[in-house]
């Protein structure tokens, strides 16, 4: 499947993952190393296969979660350090506005006239999303878009969930994986 148009300039991030509704006891820890940065880690279904595209620089990297088999469907995930060890990590305010934008550029769009912004409950810091339907998605891009931001101690975690109709379960594990991360000391 292909990211539509619509979707992919929203917000600069990047974790995809195909994956199917787990039950508990299929959910083991997984951990990411942050180039200089610690390490994080997520809650994630165990059939899910995973792989790390991390770009030149030291610049944050893509992790990407497949799963074996079933609908297709991307959550993109990118975690963000602060430019300077001295800064501030993002406040909830911030974030809020940068998923706002967000909105804001994905109206023109979007089937929906009003697209409420949420805050994602239970995560490990202050986090917004909003859901919205692309109007003309093209063959093969998906049409639904969950999209938003999550402070995780100084990291600001930016991501994407991209599915089509019938996938609500999709996105409720993704934001399942979302609430679970925690950060953690490099090895």
């Amino acid at each position: 499947m292909k990211i539509a148009k619509f979707w992919k300039f929203l917000m600069p991030i990047g974790l995809v993952v195909h994956v199917s509704a787990a039950t508990a006891s299929d959910i083991g820890v997984r951990r990411y190393e942050l180039p200089d940065h610690g390490a994080i880690e997520f809650r994630i279904p165990t059939e899910w296969k995973d792989h790390v595209n991390q770009p030149p620089r030291r610049l944050p990297p893509t992790i990407v979660l497949e799963a074996k088999g079933g609908a297709p469907f991307q959550v993109l995930i990118t975690p963000i350090w602060p430019a300077r060890k001295d800064a501030p990590p993002s406040s909830a305010a911030s974030l809020r506005e940068i998923v706002q934008g967000s909105i804001e550029r994905a109206k023109s769009q979007a089937v929906e006239k009003e697209i409420t912004i949420r805050e994602l409950d239970h995560a490990p810091g202050p986090g917004f999303y909003f859901s919205a339907t692309d109007r003309a998605p093209n063959p093969g891009e998906y049409s639904q878009l969950t999209q938003g931001m999550l402070r995780l101690e100084d990291l600001s975690i930016a991501f994407t969930i991209l599915t089509n109709s019938g996938q609500e379960r999709i996105v409720a594990d993704a934001l399942k994986i979302l609430r679970s991360a925690v950060r953690a000391a490099q090895l």
